[in-house]
């Protein structure tokens, strides 16, 4: 009964703080302090090993395990090279303040089964979850093979009988299969709630997206009537006014021209998703697309490069992705405000075509990134963020995604992936 108390608080020490991140951090919205996400993470794993340490597993025999290695792994893993290396100094210190014979032999094992998670901390994001499971359980299986192994070795050294080995294997090779279910469980229970996390946002981002449609679909035409007739009087006084106050007449018709591509886009919301689908050849629409935007672009003093495959064909209505491109290297154009490249590259990759659309501009901050496609969210002063928004929902109609990067000084990049047709 001992040895399954010592099992529990084990496990204890372990989910308990994964679940406190969850609600903790992931739970508060107003958390926007720079640098609370990986202080946090530090201080719930460093706690987490702590305790396994401070309360191994001790077997009939005497011997005595403990799950520190699982936190450690878990963090560097989730948390990056910041936490990791916090944790690891952490546990270094808390077991040589623990003293003991067996310090080299920890340290020794600490450099094993840690050089893997660091080497996968920028790639374990881009996995999918059935590759981290299954690297994870190959993880925890080569760690404990290789501490079997090593102490049948040392017990073999020591001219013990095959008896007295056997006896003292038994132990390890069940707390093995033990460390191996718990690491497996962990990662799932990770996974598990950073999904549920992401669904809730995009529920949150379609309850937002559905509230601006209805709206649009209430307001757009009663506004746009009323546009229609002030701008035919407009057109009508410039042929009759005084010459002197063209430049007044001009300012009017380009402020109406405005507001009529922001009513556009709220119509664009507003419209059903059943748009006509075509097999669309990529390379003959973003040609298109850099023409159209290339007067625009000279205008800025910014070159459009354009780098894109032939061949790669999608489905989706030709007009709307155009539209999606130019909103997006619209916004990249006028993120130059002294000038530089925009690069547009469209690729294969996999079962995907990607189109890349990067700026060489000041860059956003992450907080920004995250506001991007709500509802009348623009970095831009005169911007109305329903651009953005109408380029997301154009994308998810294709059943694409798109992600925003962005590095403050370095300038920001669109990527859209859109399902490839062969």
């Amino acid at each position: 009964m001992l040895i399954i108390k010592d099992i529990l608080l084990q496990l204890l020490f372990i989910i308990v703080p994964v679940l406190l991140y969850k609600n903790v951090w992931l739970d508060q919205k107003k958390s926007k302090q720079l640098g609370i996400k990986s202080w946090l993470v530090i201080l719930l794993s460093s706690l987490s090993v702590i305790f396994c340490m401070s309360f191994p597993i001790y077997t009939d025999s005497g011997m005595r395990f403990d799950l520190r290695s699982i936190p450690l792994i878990i963090t560097i893993l989730y948390g990056g090279y910041i936490p990791g290396i916090f944790t690891s100094v952490v546990m270094i210190g808390y077991r040589i303040y623990l003293g003991g014979d067996g310090i080299p032999v920890a340290l020794i094992a600490f450099s094993v089964y840690s050089i893997l998670p660091f080497f996968l901390v920028k790639r374990w994001y881009g996995l999918s979850f059935r590759k981290k499971l299954a690297l994870i359980i190959l993880m925890g299986f080569i760690k404990e093979s290789v501490a079997v192994m090593t102490t049948a070795i040392l017990l073999f050294t020591r001219n013990l009988s095959l008896e007295a080995i056997y006896d003292r294997l038994v132990p390890i090779v069940n707390i093995s299969y033990l460390y191996i279910l718990t690491i497996g469980a962990t990662v799932y229970l990770v996974e598990f709630i950073r999904e549920s996390y992401m669904i809730r946002v995009q529920i949150e981002r379609s309850e937002k997206l559905n509230l601006i449609s209805e709206l649009a679909a209430s307001v757009a035409h009663e506004v746009r009537n009323p546009l229609t007739v002030v701008r035919g009087f407009v057109q009508l006084l410039r042929e009759e006014t005084n010459p002197k106050n063209y430049e007044y007449i001009k300012l009017v018709l380009t402020e109406l021209d405005r507001a009529e591509w922001i009513i556009s886009d709220y119509l664009n919301l507003a419209k059903p998703q059943g748009d006509v689908m075509s097999r669309i050849e990529l390379t003959h629409i973003v040609s298109e697309t850099t023409a159209l935007m290339s007067s625009y672009a000279v205008m800025n003093g910014v070159e459009i490069v354009t780098r894109a495959e032939p061949g790669l064909h999608v489905i989706g209505n030709p007009v709307k992705l155009k539209q999606a491109l130019m909103n997006l290297m619209k916004n990249g154009i006028e993120a130059m405000t002294e000038g530089g490249s925009l690069h547009v590259i469209v690729e294969l990759a996999n079962s995907s075509v990607v189109i890349v659309i990067r700026d060489e501009g000041e860059g956003i901050s992450p907080e920004q990134i995250r506001q991007i496609g709500l509802p009348f969210y623009s970095t831009k002063e005169k911007g109305t963020g329903l651009g953005l928004m109408v380029t997301c929902r154009i994308i998810e109609a294709m059943q694409g995604t798109i992600l925003f990067e962005s590095e403050l000084g370095k300038g920001t990049q669109a990527i859209i992936q859109l399902p490839a047709v062969h």
